[in-house]
């Protein structure tokens, strides 16, 4: 997170009358200030030299929070960039802890237990902050919030990950395809084993977690979709 010094960003910009003129403008037109995602721009970056492809994925927004758990923004201006690690080693695990299926189950994130995906945090959280102390950002740019210029050691931004981080995900793969002796939900024309007439087709049918977004993914199993029930169907 860091200060900005001029008054465009959104922790001013959705307070008071600034609010207010912003639920008419997208009253009227459907446009604004409401309209926008939780990142207005992203990036795909390498932690370090060496890596195949690009193993973090930024999220800009003129944005900060006063308490991010409770998603309360700054009154002053502010900006953040998240740092996402896009194919983490750590697996976690979900029990269930009792016969009452009303009780919650118990799940184990295990974030952060390989060391890899400690070393590409870091190095991810390095790299932004090289990115945000630029020129082009200097008229903009007031001071490091968090973790702050006095963080500078790999002990310390890990510390930093582990007190802050917080899951930014969307679930897919429960009812991943495959073929049904490997214990997979639906076959490659989407259709679930066992269960005739029964297709599934969103981001659960994924193999496995996409490096990204879900977005695009799901929208392309969407149409595939759609292109094999009009196959079969001509198909009798």
């Amino acid at each position: 997170n860091w200060r900005v010094r001029l008054p465009v960003t959104l922790n001013e910009q959705t307070r008071g009358l600034h609010l207010v003129r912003a639920v008419a403008q997208y009253a009227l037109t459907r446009d604004g200030i409401l309209t926008y995602a939780t990142g207005l721009a992203h990036g795909f970056l390498h932690s370090r030299p060496g890596l195949s492809g690009p193993d973090i994925q930024l999220f800009f927004m003129h944005a900060s929070y006063a308490n991010a758990s409770e998603r309360r923004l700054d009154r002053a201006p502010g900006m953040t960039v998240g740092v996402s690690q896009m194919r983490p080693a750590s697996r976690g695990s979900i029990h269930i802890r009792t016969s009452d299926v009303a009780d919650p189950p118990s799940i184990r994130p295990n974030f952060l237990a390989e060391e890899e995906d400690r070393r590409c945090m870091v190095e991810g959280m390095k790299v932004t902050r090289q990115l945000m102390n630029q020129s082009p950002l200097d008229p903009f740019r007031a001071a490091e919030l968090t973790p702050g210029p006095d963080v500078t050691d790999d002990a310390d931004w890990l510390r930093f990950a582990r007190q802050n981080g917080q899951t930014i995900y969307h679930a897919s793969g429960t009812c991943r395809m495959g073929d049904s002796d490997k214990g997979n939900v639906v076959d490659a024309r989407l259709r679930v084993h066992g269960v005739p007439g029964l297709r599934v087709a969103d981001a659960s049918i994924f193999p496995s977690i996409p490096s990204g977004n879900t977005n695009a993914p799901s929208i392309m199993v969407g149409e595939r979709a759609a292109d094999m029930l009009l196959e079969d169907a001509e198909n009798g």
